[in-house]
């Protein structure tokens, strides 16, 4: 194995490895505001469901009142909802740096010298140009009020 074999499997490990911590917190993020949303739509699901009555009578009333402040399924909401918030966000970061993944899990397979430049040259230019549009200003738009 040569210097450059190790070097492009070293360099697409780190692309891979830093894509992964990316997509972990992302991920983290998405979660709990995906466990809130659940939660909130949950409770005002149950606050307008007991406000409607099918039939002017106070014992239905009260039973809803009572399935109102019962929030046996909360937890399994939040839940539901925090798990789904963290598959998409992983699924959106591996979206967004597409290019970065294809390019450093193809040097991390390639054997042979010209698949090993196309994948480092592809995920350093795929790195660079995510680099440029989202963390820089250049492609912001200045004035909001001009469309």
């Amino acid at each position: 194995m040569t210097m450059f074999s190790v070097g492009t499997k070293v360099a697409s490990a780190l692309g891979v490895a830093s894509i992964a911590l990316e997509a972990h917190d992302i991920a983290k993020r998405n979660a709990t505001k995906s466990r809130a949303q659940a939660s909130a739509d949950k409770f005002v699901n149950d606050q307008i469901g007991a406000m409607k009555l099918n039939e002017d009578s106070a014992k239905h009333g009260a039973i809803k009142k009572f399935f109102q402040n019962l929030d046996i399924t909360d937890r399994f909401l939040e839940v539901g909802g925090a798990v789904g918030g963290y598959l998409s966000g992983i699924g959106r970061c591996v979206k967004n740096n597409i290019f970065t993944v294809g390019f450093g899990a193809l040097g991390l397979f390639a054997k042979n010298r010209v698949l090993q430049t196309i994948a480092l040259a592809g995920m350093g230019i795929s790195i660079l140009f995510d680099t440029i549009v989202n963390a820089t200003g250049m492609f912001e738009k200045s004035d909001y009020l001009d469309k």
